[in-house]
């Protein structure tokens, strides 16, 4: 495959690789609308028959029972027992010091402002089929928040069933609100309500195109956490003192491989100042490897300029490997999460570091985070005037009412204090 070099890319060149592909398909999209509107008017049977269409499986009932949980974790081996708890308590240390609180201040005599934080009362949580660990990445920081109802749903397996290790998840977790409904009509279930499916007040979660359409489309209805598209990963690799250029090229190519197992428009890419790395990484892709997805390697002279790109590019996993590591981290604008050396292997954060894995992509890390506690949370501003206190504020308030054209507003602030003595 061809090597790029950054001090020599054109603007088109640039733009290619910092373009991802589209993942709100307008045919996708299309199709979403359909099942958005039958979930709407036809609740619980639509479910069931989109159910019967896209998963293959008939369904009798929605909901999990809630003697399922507990027992389902019980099932499960020690080894796998010991992943979920060990990962659960890693992702509330690291979000716990998320966790807003309000605050009251005296800006003057007799004038007191404050802020309340309250979280939402009802989220809805969509759980790709089998993926415990987004179900975790979800539940731990909304729980945090204070989220009183979480809802959850999956889709079925062939037996019609959610599968045993979420519904272990789940337990361990303490969710007891569970439906075996995958897709977007999972999601139109949740923004809308059912016949079983009450309606919450935020969907969060992956899903594929479908669900991120779907997503799209009830965002007037609900809050959503964001639109992710396909996953993504930027490998910014220097000399490692104690590793050698093959060492660095197969842990490397790991960690590309790694990303490509997420599918189609999966975007990899790697950029270093050393050209044996970037050669040795290049013969081992084959052209089966890059069917449908998008590897790039690049090549570059200046760390500044390198960074300059990767702030453009934003990627949702940035790995920084090399001996100014952490000065480069410092000089990192935008990223979803960063992966610091080579002893930090992106599926950490994808399971058990305690950082969030649900993240920005498609450069939405420009203007976006990964999915925290703040996410969950709703902030009511509110103030308390004495008398005196309006006095001291009310010729601005009057001055800018008047300018703009709003005279009630004005008359509001000065009738009051034509009312007696101070």
């Amino acid at each position: 495959m061809d090597i790029w070099k950054l001090e020599s890319l054109s603007i088109s060149d640039k733009d290619q690789l910092l373009n991802r592909p589209s993942f709100l398909d307008e045919n996708i999209k299309s199709a979403v609308v359909k099942v958005i509107e039958e979930v709407r008017f036809h609740g619980d049977s639509a479910l069931k028959e989109f159910t019967r269409l896209f998963d293959l499986v008939r369904l009798e009932t929605l909901q999990v029972t809630n003697h399922s949980f507990n027992p389902a974790f019980d099932r499960m081996d020690d080894e796998f027992q010991a992943a979920l708890i060990q990962a659960k308590n890693q992702l509330e240390k690291f979000h716990q010091p998320q966790r807003q609180e309000g605050y009251k201040l005296q800006t003057g005599p007799g004038i007191e402002l404050g802020q309340m934080v309250k979280p939402f009362e009802r989220v809805g949580i969509y759980a790709p089929k089998n993926l415990v660990s987004s179900l975790m990445m979800a539940a731990v920081p909304a729980q945090l928040a204070g989220v009183k109802e979480l809802v959850v749903c999956t889709p079925p397996n062939e037996e019609a069933q959610v599968p045993e290790p979420l519904l272990a998840a789940a337990g361990l977790l303490g969710i007891h609100e569970m439906y075996a409904v995958g897709g977007a009509q999972a999601v139109a279930a949740m923004a809308y309500g059912t016949e079983s499916i009450k309606k919450v007040d935020k969907i969060v979660g992956p899903g594929n195109a479908y669900v991120s359409a779907a997503k799209a489309l009830v965002r007037d209805e609900v809050g959503i956490d964001m639109l992710a598209g396909p996953s993504e990963v930027l490998l910014l690799v220097e000399s490692v003192k104690g590793f050698s250029v093959e060492q660095l090229s197969q842990w490397v190519m790991l960690e590309l491989q790694a990303q490509l197992e997420h599918g189609p428009g999966t975007s990899a890419m790697l950029m270093t100042n050393l050209p044996e790395l970037a050669e040795r990484v290049a013969e081992q892709f084959q052209p089966q490897d890059l069917d449908k997805r998008n590897v790039a390697i690049m090549t570059y002279q200046s760390s500044q300029s390198a960074l300059g790109f990767v702030n453009e590019y934003a990627p949702e996993h940035l790995c920084l490997w090399g001996e100014s590591a952490e000065a480069q981290l410092s000089n990192i604008q935008s990223a979803g999460s960063v992966f610091l050396g080579p002893w930090s292997p992106v599926a950490m954060g994808d399971y058990t570091s305690g950082t969030n894995h649900i993240l920005p992509t498609a450069r939405q890390a420009r203007i976006s985070h990964g999915l925290s506690v703040k996410d969950f949370v709703k902030t009511i501003s509110y103030q308390r005037f004495s008398k005196e206190g309006l006095a001291s504020l009310a010729d601005t308030a009057i001055t800018l009412a008047e300018f703009e054209g709003l005279d009630k507003h004005a008359d509001s602030v000065r009738d009051r204090l034509s009312r007696g003595e101070l």
